[in-house]
Order: structure tokens, then C-alpha cells, then sequence
């Protein structure tokens, strides 16, 4: 597995099935960091809404088959740094 890291200070990130990401991990900054995450499908008739999380808050993904990828994934900065960790 190859992989991709950066940190956000500003802006935002989409994941696309192009992209081929088959893991992610996102972690705010234990003391000032903040984003969002949102998907971009309804469930159960609900539109998806971006989440928060800050102050060390965590999201890991992964894709079992490199037939279906992670798509549909924005991750915006909010406030301090936002670490990301994507597996091809």
C-alpha cells in the first residue's frame, strides 16, 4: 500500500472513487484543531449534513475491495491543523 500525507490549514479535500483511496485517516489537532466531514448520499431518506469534530477528534475509513473505493468524502478545515493519512 502507497500512501498520502499532508496537513490542512485551511480549505478543503474531496475524496472521489477516481481517486482510488482505499483507507483514511483524519485527526484534528488535540488542543485548537477542528473540520468537517460529510458524505454525499441519502440514507434512509436523510441528506447527509457535515459533522464536526475537534480537539483530537478522529475519523478512519476503509474500503474493503479496490472495486469500490472511498468516494464521496469532503473534509474541510474548520481551525488549527488537521492531520490526513489516505492508503492507495
Amino acid at each position: 500500500m502507497n500512501a498520502f500525507t499532508t496537513t490542512l490549514t485551511s480549505g478543503s479535500l474531496t475524496i472521489s472513487g477516481a481517486d482510488g483511496v482505499m483507507a483514511l485517516s483524519v485527526q484534528a489537532d488535540a488542543t485548537a484543531g477542528s473540520f468537517t466531514i460529510s458524505g454525499n448520499i441519502p440514507f434512509q431518506g436523510i441528506t447527509p449534513r457535515p459533522i464536526t469534530l475537534g480537539n483530537g477528534g478522529t475519523v478512519t475509513l476503509n474500503a474493503y475491495s479496490p472495486a469500490s473505493p472511498l468516494a464521496g468524502i469532503v473534509i474541510t478545515w474548520v481551525s488549527g491543523t488537521v492531520d490526513i493519512l489516505i492508503g492507495f
